[in-house]
């Protein structure tokens, strides 16, 4: 049985472990621009809570797909069914519509990733600002596994009205 010190070097151990992950975690994605890649092309699936048409999705695929990132279609979850399976599934981008939490974030994707394969993708896209002009484009660019860089005019960059059409890997 363990002894109360041991749990205690256990929780400090555990919780060391968690934020030396998180930051080379972020020093990874601040210095790197490809996070990760699909194995296979993902199925998007849109959620009820969504609110997205299909044109908007259609739209936003067409434009990764002239760019050569491929995504094997699209999926409306009328029923909930998928959706209701939880945030990461595999080989599935969800794309939800409930709030978050900090209102001046436009949208926010997260990503399930096993080394640098992803396996799985959740954007959330609040229904007010579900129709900005590249913003779902610059939501799928981080689920196909792209981070942000700070250039004007690239898709990627993280301030929505400094960002663009343009998409290149950046050296």
């Amino acid at each position: 049985m363990l002894n109360l010190e041991s749990i205690i070097k256990l929780i400090i151990s555990f919780s060391l472990g968690i934020f030396l992950g998180l930051v080379t975690k972020t020093n990874f994605e601040s210095k790197n621009f490809v996070l990760a890649d699909w194995e296979e092309p993902p199925m998007v699936v849109i959620c009820p809570d969504s609110h997205v048409s299909a044109y908007r999705v259609d739209r936003a695929i067409e434009w990764w797909g002239i760019r050569n990132k491929k995504i094997a279609g699209y999926h409306f979850d009328h029923d909930n069914k998928i959706c209701s399976l939880g945030q990461f599934v595999e080989g599935i981008i969800f794309i939800r519509g409930h709030a978050m939490h900090d209102p001046n974030l436009y949208a926010k994707t997260a990503r399930f990733t096993v080394g640098f394969k992803i396996l799985s993708a959740d954007i959330h896209l609040p229904n007010r600002r579900k129709d900005m002009p590249r913003l779902l484009e610059h939501e799928i660019g981080h689920a196909l596994g792209f981070g942000h860089v700070e250039v004007l005019g690239h898709i990627m960059h993280p301030i929505h009205e400094m960002g663009g059409e343009s998409f290149w890997i950046p050296d």
